[in-house]
């Protein structure tokens, strides 16, 4: 997962049986540092990417729901999540990074497997 400075998305790598299955982006705020994490807040709206960088609006339904609700976004705020998309988006079209094949070939294969306590134990 990678969460660009001040970028109101992030950007997700998906494998399946080892091979690469396409990215998805999340429209979010931006990510907001605290001790042991970051903070976002989900925007609904996401993009499906496939590994060829077809892509195609997900959640669209959801993300309109909500315009003008309380505690969500308002239609000139929905129009700035949408562009934020429209902009991915065109760098998935253009095949810029992340959307360049960087890290689709990542394996995890020397990171060693965690070993959970035995049932019970504290």
């Amino acid at each position: 997962m990678l969460h660009p400075p001040g970028a109101a998305h992030s950007v997700w790598w998906f494998f399946a049986g080892g091979e690469f299955a396409g990215w998805y982006v999340n429209l979010e705020s931006p990510a907001v540092r605290r001790g042991g994490g970051i903070d976002v807040v989900d925007h609904h709206l996401d993009i499906d990417v496939a590994p060829d960088r077809r892509w195609r609006w997900k959640d669209e339904d959801e993300f309109t729901d909500c315009i003008g609700r309380p505690g969500f976004w308002s239609a000139e705020q929905a129009a700035a999540i949408r562009a934020e998309g429209e902009r991915v988006a065109a760098a998935v079209e253009a095949g810029r990074f992340p959307f360049d094949g960087t890290w689709c070939d990542f394996t995890p294969g020397s990171w060693p497997l965690p070993k959970l306590p035995a049932e019970g134990a504290a």
